[in-house]
């Protein structure tokens, strides 16, 4: 009897069990074309098992039946964590495409003109006052073409700085859209743990979940890990975004107290990206996620010319030993730069554009503006007008030392009495007093040279205005012959070779290039260099696109819901269920058999 009772639990556990199998193959079906729905399986194992004794004192044991373990989902979490890397890495690429196309398009034209033709307009009225210097209506070109340049460079480095600042926007949408996304993973950890800690499933919910990380995994790169309770937590940049007990906000702080650029950062205090560098690589780990890749393509400030070192030329040097030592400093600048501006699209053509506006203006102003060098007794160098040799305006001044561009509000020289604290004369390096005409300490005109530590001494666009003198009065322009040169007389003839000067090589659009370009190539050049970032970083996207497709194909190959096979799993299961009814029905008509004859 008690055999038949233990057989009657096993049929109705194998009940139990097709059941369950029927409803849950039933409910995969139902979810077939849900998005982020993972298909479940329950999970049967043996119950306990009976010890009898044989007739041979033989131990046997008897099954008692089946018991459901769990309903699970059917997923790779290793093939999850390679398709969150790989979408964060297609999502880093995309923004950097997204962004080399919008500035290009931007360079492209301005206004419906080229930013090119300005340069080539300047240098044709260079020749035109070049053919006749007495001409005032080509000085006039020459001041109108010049203030033309300057206003499109201006143009120019004003949407770039706007394009820079408007993905502040952007940066905030994310920041919001992450803090967003850990919140409602908090929120499914909480349901997840209500109802697995009553041995209920919540497979629903870790579904929610998980679509959750994978849309967070295009933001930003994450780890995670599951608790013992079902609720997980994550940890990024050396923090954790979600604890067991609490959520860590991301909040947004500008860059620096002057800076209008917005930085990720912690609501508690420190900058979420640990890394400052904004160099990337895949084998380091740093090219993960839209969020990086915003703060990368827009850099972390408005790059000028200072930025991209320049390498030093060993005939400018008196020793091999300062060529090797300018070289060495020369080399720690490079790495900075592409630890910086090299790696951001929008700070490298910042710079480059400021580059090519500085070698014209100052390709200009020094053809213009005769400087010489003055080497004093103690070894001091200053840059000085040269007075005997500079060019003059034919004004009625005969004006000399008239640069054509100024930066605003810092004058090109300063005069200095070279004198010491007594007043005496200095001497220079032949041992000689610096003294006028009539024995007095000399005064001369001392050039500002620029200083990189104080941004307004730079000949860099936003500083950059045509000299108001000659705004006032173009005569004043410098085409003339200074009457202390003796021998020359009349209007210059080296003009030409100002206009000549554009076809001089300016230098490398970065210190990793090897391509020197001319005044006339070198925007064209920083658009083709800025189209060939662009086309890499397609091949990249387009990469990383077959990359997190195969990736899926691979994960929807296992947690995907395929109609044929559920349907083939309803009828193994009917029929499991069926065979359980048919066998409970025999057991309880043999119970009845057995109860009767015993009455």
């Amino acid at each position: 009897m008690s055999n038949l009772m233990a057989s009657f639990n096993a049929g109705v556990s194998g009940l139990q069990s097709a059941q369950a199998s029927l409803n849950t193959t039933a409910h995969n079906l139902a979810n077939a074309h849900t998005p982020g729905y993972v298909r479940q399986q329950v999970l049967i194992t043996d119950s306990f098992y009976q010890n009898n004794m044989g007739q041979h004192n033989n131990l046997m044991q008897v099954g008692t039946g089946t018991v459901i373990v769990r309903t699970r989902q059917i997923r790779n979490t290793f093939l999850d964590a390679r398709y969150r890397l790989e979408f964060g890495r297609q999502g880093f690429y995309e923004v950097n495409q997204n962004t080399a196309r919008e500035i290009e398009d931007m360079l492209g034209e301005l206004e419906g003109e080229s930013f090119l033709n300005s340069i080539t307009d300047l240098q044709r009225s260079l020749k035109s006052l070049a053919e006749d210097p007495s001409e005032i209506v080509y000085k006039d070109e020459m001041v109108s073409m010049a203030t033309l340049f300057i206003q499109r460079a201006q143009e120019v480095r004003k949407e770039l700085n706007l394009y820079q600042t408007s993905l502040n926007s952007e940066v905030l949408r994310q920041v919001n859209a992450i803090n967003d996304l850990v919140s409602k993973i908090r929120e499914m950890n909480k349901q997840i743990q209500r109802y697995e800690i009553m041995g209920e499933s919540a497979n629903d919910y870790r579904d929610k979940r998980n679509q959750y990380l994978d849309e967070l995994g295009y933001y930003i790169d994450f780890e995670t890990n599951e608790e013992k309770d079902g609720t997980i937590t994550i940890y990024s940049q050396g923090q954790f975004l979600l604890e067991p007990s609490r959520q860590n906000f991301l909040s947004v702080e500008y860059e620096s107290p002057t800076s209008r650029l917005l930085k990720p950062t912690w609501e508690g205090g420190g900058d979420y990206f640990r890394n400052k560098s904004l160099a990337y690589s895949s084998k380091a780990g740093t090219d993960i996620g839209t969020l990086r890749g915003l703060m990368v393509a827009r850099g972390n400030y408005a790059a000028n010319y200072t930025d991209t070192p320049v390498k030093p030329n060993e005939e400018d040097y008196a020793s091999s030993r300062d060529y090797e030592i300018a070289m060495s400093q020369y080399e720690e600048e490079v790495k900075k730069y592409n630890e910086g501006v090299g790696a951001s699209v929008v700070m490298s053509i910042q710079s480059q554009l400021d580059m090519l506006v500085h070698g014209i203006v100052t390709m200009i102003n020094d053809a213009f503006c005769k400087d010489k060098t003055l080497t004093l007794a103690d070894g001091t160098t200053l840059r000085v007008l040269d007075e005997d040799n500079a060019w003059q305006g034919d004004d009625i001044n005969s004006t000399i030392g008239t640069e054509v561009f100024s930066r605003r509000g810092y004058e090109r020289y300063k005069e200095v009495t070279l004198a010491d604290k007594d007043g005496n004369p200095l001497k220079d390096s032949e041992g000689n007093d610096l003294v006028d005409a009539d024995g007095k300490p000399l005064t001369v005109k001392v050039y500002q040279e620029e200083d990189p530590a104080d941004p307004g001494t730079l000949y860099s666009i936003v500083n950059l205005e045509v000299n108001p003198a000659l705004l006032k009065d173009s005569s004043r322009l410098p085409v003339m012959y200074n009457d202390k040169t003796g021998a020359k007389d009349g209007y210059v003839i080296e003009l030409k070779e100002v206009v000549d000067s554009f076809e001089n090589d300016i230098g490398t659009l970065n210190p990793n290039s090897l391509t020197t370009y001319n005044s006339l190539d070198f925007y064209q050049g920083m658009i083709e260099e800025l189209s060939v970032r662009g086309s890499v970083w397609n091949g990249v996207v387009s990469n990383q696109e077959t990359t997190v497709t195969s990736i899926d194909t691979e994960r929807q190959n296992v947690m995907g819901v395929s109609s044929e096979e559920e349907l083939s799993d309803l009828i193994k299961f009917q029929r499991c269920y069926d065979a359980s009814s048919r066998y409970i029905t025999t057991v309880a008509e043999m119970l009845e058999y057995l109860i009767e004859r015993l009455g």
